[in-house]
């Protein structure tokens, strides 16, 4: 199997995955606007208080549900991979498709879900009522500083990480099946 085969199927892999995301994340921000709350700056956090129960039942929701997203999808992604190729996968064309995968997401929360919408747009589904106008709505760099926090950026770890238990998963699999 080419690289380019392999790039291709998981490009479209990650845009499922990213499209899943996205909607389980909108989804849970219409559903109850504190869902996220954990994930919002400080200051915010603080002035709106604590997290109601609705947001909590949410957030647990969107947490199982992008969860089984990011199993399916892989699983779905390798078994296509495995039809189009003649002998074993091996461990590189799943890691990739994982790793794409994983990258995708990563690079649509922060500048689609955080910069573009959080930070600019600020529709109302994501600002909390008490907050409105709080100038750390509009605090880009929070988002990389949570992406990349100190001493160790584990949320960029975890691309390659994914990647790799994708990899590992998919040759365990093809050595008990054979």
């Amino acid at each position: 199997m080419g690289f380019w085969e392999v790039a291709r199927v998981g490009t479209g892999y990650a845009l499922l995955l990213v499209a899943l995301f996205a909607v389980v994340v909108i989804g849970a921000l219409h559903v109850s606007r504190d869902s996220l709350l954990p994930d919002y700056p400080r200051a915010i956090r603080e002035r709106y208080g604590p997290q109601s129960a609705r947001g909590r039942r949410t957030a647990a929701a969107a947490g199982l549900l992008n969860l089984l997203a990011l199993i399916v999808v892989p699983v779905i992604g390798v078994l296509d991979l495995r039809d189009r190729t003649e002998g074993t996968l091996g461990f590189w064309p799943p890691f990739t498709l994982g790793a794409v995968g994983f990258l995708a997401l990563t690079l649509f929360d922060l500048v689609v879900l955080d910069w573009w919408l959080f930070c600019t747009v600020q529709p109302r589904f994501m600002v909390l009522p008490g907050t409105e106008g709080m100038p750390e709505y509009r605090d880009f760099a929070f988002h990389v500083r949570v992406l990349v926090p100190r001493p160790v950026p584990w949320p960029l770890i975890a691309i390659p990480g994914y990647g790799a238990a994708v990899g590992t998963v998919a040759c365990i699999a093809e050595a008990l099946v054979g």
